[in-house]
């Protein structure tokens, strides 16, 4: 096994004992009409960062011999930035939800490491985006094909969200 791939796999297993995965704090609302959600964000005081665009992700399962059914990664292409995370989902409350995020310069090159290193690909994914902040919480308005949109409200801290 070349040394790359053996630091790469330390590095996950360091990952799925939650070490040193930060909690991410968010919240989901499905089904939501996005003119109203606009119309209450302004209203709030929100500041539009990002008019709608469009996001591809890849996901992948982990490598053999270290599955995790709870996690996965993803490469995501963000339009300004370009995004690879692994995340881990051992529970029902907020602080179950942890992740570890490191930005790349490369979508295809992210992709092509993650399957080198054996990690199997699970999907290929395009939304739409539109990202709104308040008060330090960023608020995502998303689409996905043959889907009602939703809105993913992220911040710091389970009170903040």
């Amino acid at each position: 096994m070349p040394r790359d791939k053996n630091i790469f796999l330390f590095y996950v297993v360091i990952c799925r004992e939650y070490q040193i995965m930060k909690i991410e704090f968010e919240a989901t609302f499905t089904d939501i009409n996005k003119d109203e959600i606009r119309n209450r964000l302004e209203k709030a005081g929100a500041v539009l960062e990002r008019e709608e665009f469009l996001q591809k992700r890849v996901t992948f399962n982990f490598p053999t011999g270290h599955e995790n059914k709870n996690g996965w990664l993803r490469v995501r292409d963000e339009g300004d930035k370009i995004t690879m995370i692994i995340k881990i989902i051992d529970g029902e409350k907020i602080e179950n939800q942890k992740e570890i995020a490191l930005t790349v310069d490369d979508f295809s090159e992210a992709v092509e490491f993650l399957e080198t290193v054996g990690c199997r690909k699970k999907s290929y994914q395009e939304t739409k985006r539109e990202l709104w902040t308040l008060d330090g919480v960023e608020i995502m308005i998303d689409e996905w094909p043959f889907l009602e949109p939703l809105v993913e409200i992220e911040g710091n801290s389970e009170e903040a969200v």
